[in-house]
């Protein structure tokens, strides 16, 4: 197996299957610490604002039905496993190895089909998981509760709120005070967005 990840032909497919294990093990230990990453793949949407992820095309890849990462992750799987079976079989059914570039546009071409239907299978069974098209000034005033750890000014925590059209959210808040905390379980509301998380004050 080694020899095979190994394998020059492989080398993408590698990379890409490497970085998923990588970005799991990040989850398990952000987890004990009272951090998901997972949370931080809402940003993405808010970055692109009206660009690629407001297209039909990007509509049918499903991207805006799971966070950006999460989408990410499951690509990287499914190129990665898809390139090692081209390879695979044309080696053994073939008896060569086709080309990087081919391989390449092949696993890619695959494994974007495959997880257009996974993410989708994704998001029915997990419908707390979503990205959404809103803008920033819709989410100000919502009350968020806090999920997982504690939030301190420069050290956000993840929060859930749900928005007007009973879709809930998952996004990264700090108090709006300087010596304010937050804990697991508190509720606050939001009420200014920075680069990388939300300004929330306590809920009253």
């Amino acid at each position: 197996m080694t020899d095979v990840l190994l394998s020059p032909a492989n080398f993408w497919f590698s990379i890409a299957l490497i970085a998923v294990f990588l970005v799991f093990i990040l989850e398990l230990v952000s987890t004990i610490f009272g951090i998901s990453l997972l949370g931080l793949g809402d940003h993405f949407g808010e970055l692109d604002g009206e660009g690629f992820l407001s297209t039909s095309f990007a509509n049918w890849l499903n991207i805006n039905k799971v966070p950006f990462l999460v989408y990410l992750i499951v690509l990287m799987t499914f190129f990665g496993l898809s390139g090692l079976i081209i390879n695979g079989l044309s080696a053994s059914v073939l008896s060569l190895t086709l080309p990087s570039l081919i391989s390449v546009l092949l696993a890619l071409v695959i494994g974007l089909l495959i997880t257009t239907k996974t993410v989708s299978v994704i998001s029915s069974l997990l419908p707390t998981v979503e990205s959404s098209a809103l803008s920033n000034d819709d989410f100000i005033g919502s009350v968020a509760e806090i999920t997982i750890g504690k939030a301190s000014r420069g050290n956000p925590a993840e929060a859930k709120f749900t928005d007007n059209y009973l879709q809930p959210h998952f996004v990264l808040v700090e108090p709006f005070e300087e010596e304010e905390l937050f804990s697991q379980g508190e509720r606050v509301i939001l009420v200014q967005k920075n680069e990388h998380s939300w300004l929330a004050t306590r809920y009253q």
